[in-house]
Parts: C-alpha cells; structure tokens; sequence
C-alpha cells in the first residue's frame, strides 16, 4: 500500500504514542523525575514573570506523569504532548490563578492540564469547533466561540491566566489580553521565522511574539516565502509590533526537557502584562 500511496506524496506510518517505552526500574523512574522537577525549579526559581508559590515539584511531576498515562492524549502527531502539557500544569499550580483561559481547545488536553495544576480556579476553554474533543473535563466550561466574544463580568483580571494555541495572530492575542486586564499569557509555537513559516496559515497566523520582540525583523518591509508552488508575503507593520511590545512587562521561554523525556516539545513563551493604561 505505501508502494501505491508513494506515488501521491504519502505514506502510512503505525501511530504510536508516548511513552510507548519506559523503564520499570524504580530507580531510573526516581531519576527521571528528578531530572525535570530539577529543570522546572531552576526555572521557577530564576524567571521574574510571576511570584511562584511552593510545592514539591518532584512529586508533582510524578502524580503528572501517572495522570498523562491514564489520558487520551498520548499520541505522538497534531496536539499537546507530554512535555508541553507537563509544563502547563507546573505553571498553573505555581502560579496559582483564579481564573484560566483556554484559547484554542482542539481535543481538551491543554484544558485537562492546566486544571489539574490548579484545581480550585475557574476554567474556561473556547475553540470556534468543539468537535475534536477527546476528554472534557469536569470543571471546564467549554464554549464554541472566540474567547473575546465572552463576557467573563468581573472574572478576568490581574489574577487571571490565559493559554493561547489558537493558530492566531499573536500580537493581537496579546493586545486582546492586555485590554482585558489579565496579568499572564503563555503562548504555544512561538518560532522565530524560519521555522514558523511551517505553519504561517498564509501569514494568518504571524506575527508571533518571537517577532514582536525583535530588532532585526523591524529592518525589513516584508517577508516573503514559497510554499505549495507560490509564493507568500507578509508586510511587517513596525508600528504594530511595537505597540504589542509595549504592554510586554516580563517575557521568558519555558525550558526545553526533550532531552530527559525524549518527547518533541513547542517552543512556549510566558509574558506578563504591564498593567492597564491607554494605548496611544
């Protein structure tokens, strides 16, 4: 069959989802844990976006990974996995919000995650088609609709947490967040150019926050790249770019653990809002 379906450009693979192999050795599971409880500490410890409550990390990471076991979100194409999801329940539970926004549900695992490292917050979680969902969570309001089309009254603040994996542009989730007053955005595939192109949705999706902070983009009038026999142009608005800049207080990317787990991980960047004010 992969002899025929060559002939189109395609090819059947197994499906195979993570952690498919794993030591039983309680000894290199320890390590295991303790690897990353040590690489997120480091982390928390070190990063200015937000005040990180305490909690033991190793065993956190270790209740994560028996609970990841058990979900439907194991495999290894489209989705969260592992490392990205492990991540957003680690920064839930040490930041410790009381309110959660969900852009972009798709099959739910990003809503699973980052209730479970805060199990007392209110979670919301909006995508423009619930279809795909594998798992919803009890707790979790699922809403088919933009999340700037909800009225969250006087939820949403300074103590609020939003994700985006919503494949929108990312200054404009920015700028949204900021005029809502919510304190703490995490923002999944942020790539600098070369690699975002992969996923430009016809520049739809740009700019990403990696842009908004760069000098070196600012140089240019547009960029321009070929994909599926044509060619693509994205004008560089300068002015925007700095006006969603200009809301960034603290920004940090999460840590990469692909090598402890194994496990491919997108690049997540954190910001903290400067507190509201009118934009010129």
């Amino acid at each position: 069959m992969n002899k025929t379906l060559s002939l189109f450009g395609m090819r059947l693979t197994t499906v195979a989802r993570d952690f498919e192999q794993f030591p039983l050795s309680e000894t290199i599971q320890k390590s295991f844990f303790r690897d990353l409880a040590a690489c997120a500490d480091r982390w928390l410890t070190e990063q200015k976006c937000f005040d990180a409550g305490a909690f033991d990390t190793e065993e956190w990471v270790k209740h994560f990974y028996l609970a990841y076991l058990e979900s439907p979100f194991r495999q290894q194409f489209g989705g969260s996995r592992f490392n990205n999801m492990l991540w957003l329940s680690l920064l839930s539970r040490a930041y410790n919000p009381a309110v959660i926004i969900d852009s972009g549900t798709f099959m739910g695992a990003s809503a699973w995650a980052l209730s479970l490292g805060a199990p007392s917050a209110k979670v919301w979680s909006f995508d423009i088609d619930l279809s795909q969902i594998e798992k919803r969570t009890p707790g979790v309001h699922y809403v088919e609709q933009d999340w700037t089309e909800f009225d969250f009254g006087t939820d949403a603040g300074t103590r609020s947490l939003i994700y985006f994996d919503d494949h929108v542009d990312q200054a404009r989730r920015l700028l949204e967040t900021y005029e809502r007053g919510i304190g703490l955005a995490i923002f999944d595939d942020d790539f600098p150019v070369v690699p975002a192109l992969a996923m430009a949705n016809g520049g739809r999706s740009f700019p990403k926050i990696e842009f908004v902070l760069s000098d070196e983009l600012r140089i240019e009038q547009e960029i321009v790249w070929s994909s599926g026999r044509r060619s693509w142009r994205w004008p560089v608005d300068t002015a925007y770019l700095d006006r969603a800049r200009d809301v960034i207080a603290v920004t940090d990317r999460l840590p990469n653990t692909s090598s402890i787990t194994g496990i491919h991980q997108t690049p997540y960047r954190i910001v903290k809002l400067k507190p509201m004010h009118r934009l010129a």
